[in-house]
């Protein structure tokens, strides 16, 4: 990812989902927070009720895949969490990254052709 570093540590998953908001969809749920510096860090998560170890790495791969292609289009010094919650059994690409998108429109922080 070009625009972004992760964000590690459980103090700052902590302060993003204490203090950001969030938007929530079907099957994925953005926390977010305005942060003092000018890059965004992103976290994925997952939910243990997705199933086994193999469909968690899957959905957290597909998330971070949905955000790196569209990073460019994002506004810049936000906390980003990003958490997939259970929903059909084949979750495709596609619909990730059209909820990905949805939800970082209605947040507000999507903005088309910025770099």
């Amino acid at each position: 990812m070009k625009f972004s570093v992760p964000l590690k540590l459980n103090y700052e998953f902590s302060r993003v989902y204490r203090r950001g908001k969030y938007q929530a969809g079907h099957i994925v749920v953005l926390h977010y927070i305005k942060s003092s510096k000018e890059i965004n860090r992103l976290g994925v998560t997952t939910s243990k009720n997705i199933g086994g170890s193999v469909e968690r790495n899957r959905m957290r791969r597909l998330l971070r895949e949905s955000y790196r292609l569209n990073e460019h289009n994002f506004k810049k010094g936000y906390d980003i969490i990003l958490l997939g919650r259970k929903g059909n059994d084949e979750i495709t690409f596609a619909q990730i990254e059209k909820e990905v998108l949805r939800l970082t429109k209605k947040a507000g922080l999507f903005v088309e052709g910025a770099l």
